[in-house]
């Protein structure tokens, strides 16, 4: 037997036979001192490390732990595709961040010729269910749009849009719309980017918007709208038509500092990220407050604080229950988990596992 392979396999033995117990990982879950929690904290994505699946523990003791490379500069929107990946759009890099966490892969959007494509300002992104998808560039006023294979294959918008934002595309409607911010209004685009509809105007009544950020459709295909400087979601009929608003400008819960951009899920529910207030906030669709999570907080040193932010921005769902928050200043991507039937099958919530602060009664 080769001497180095000798020396690797005492080395390994030798670690094993020192190693600590495993102990249990701390679950962290809201509403804090609660019996019945709703949302789990998961994990964070930071740097690549966290996206690729992990070296065996042999391999760590013999060669160490590597910090990884920081997968973000400046990240703003966020899209998640039920393929098991999320796309970040990151100002500072100019770029697209693809990260396949289900396959353990980091890509970005290439050109035809298989080059990184780099846009002036992206901001918004949006996925198909096919995988293809589009990115807003508030610089440019375009939309670019991407194939399955994650290749760039064209551009619209250029002209039409003014500081376009926030995106969703229906795929049952094969309809695209933008939050187009400057002109106050929603912008709906077929596939091909042909403009089809202009959705509102500037104001504060109903169906008007105040520099709209962000848009997503509801379970049964209403446009969500965050209306940010009239600090209120509008809810609308596919058609544009008005249905309900919600929220208002304050620091009480429930309430808005800055809104910076919003999601719905299957569920119903309506999460919207306060990046001044350093949290999320969480409605039902009818517009009842349900809960808050988040608080500001810095990361010094790699100490990440489940439920801590400091200004968050984009945030998404997947089909499953998973929400992925921006944190933008601490450069990151937080996954929460609404505990739904299929993840307590899986994972159920044990006694131990709750946390219940000494001031509250249970």
């Amino acid at each position: 037997m080769p001497m180095r392979l000798l020396l690797l396999i005492t080395i390994a033995l030798l670690l094993s036979a020192c190693a600590a117990p495993v102990q249990p990982q701390k679950r962290f879950f809201w509403p804090i001192g609660s019996s019945q929690p709703k949302i789990e904290y998961l994990k964070f994505f930071a740097a690549d490390q966290d996206v690729r699946k992990p070296e065996s523990a042999f391999a760590q003791a013999v060669l160490g732990i590597d910090p990884g490379v920081a997968l973000f500069v400046s990240p703003r929107g966020i899209d998640v595709h039920d393929s098991g990946k999320f796309m970040v759009a990151d100002v500072g890099k100019q770029q697209i961040i693809i990260c396949d966490f289900r396959n353990g892969a980091i890509r970005t959007l290439l050109d035809r010729d298989g080059e990184a494509v780099r846009f002036p300002m992206p901001i918004g992104v949006a996925f198909a269910a096919d995988g293809s998808g589009y990115v807003s560039d508030t610089s440019s006023g375009s939309v670019y749009r991407f194939n399955a294979a994650e290749v760039v294959t064209g551009e619209f918008g250029k002209g039409e849009l003014d500081r376009p934002n926030g995106m969703v595309f229906d795929s049952q409607r094969q309809r695209l719309y933008v939050a187009d911010t400057l002109n106050h209004q929603l912008a709906v685009f077929a596939p091909t980017g042909e403009l089809l509809q202009r959705i509102g105007k500037r104001g504060s009544g109903p169906g008007e918007f105040n520099f709209p950020l962000d848009v997503d459709l509801g379970p049964a295909g209403e446009l969500v709208v965050l209306d940010a400087l009239n600090s209120r979601v509008q809810v609308l009929n596919p058609d544009g038509s008005f249905l309900r608003a919600f929220g208002e400008r304050g620091t009480a819960l429930g309430s808005f500092m800055m809104p910076k951009a919003l999601t719905v899920d299957s569920f119903g529910h309506v999460y919207v990220t306060d990046g001044l207030a350093h949290r999320f906030v969480i409605f039902d669709l009818s517009g009842n407050y349900l809960l808050t999570i988040g608080g500001r907080s810095v990361v010094v040193g790699g100490n990440v604080h489940p439920g801590g932010f400091d200004f968050p921005q984009g945030i998404a769902t997947s089909s499953d229950g998973g929400i992925f928050v921006v944190d933008s200043l601490s450069r990151m991507v937080h996954h929460f988990q609404f505990l739904t039937a299929d993840y307590l099958q899986q994972r159920p919530v044990l006694e131990g596992d709750l946390f219940f602060p000494k001031n509250l009664e249970r």
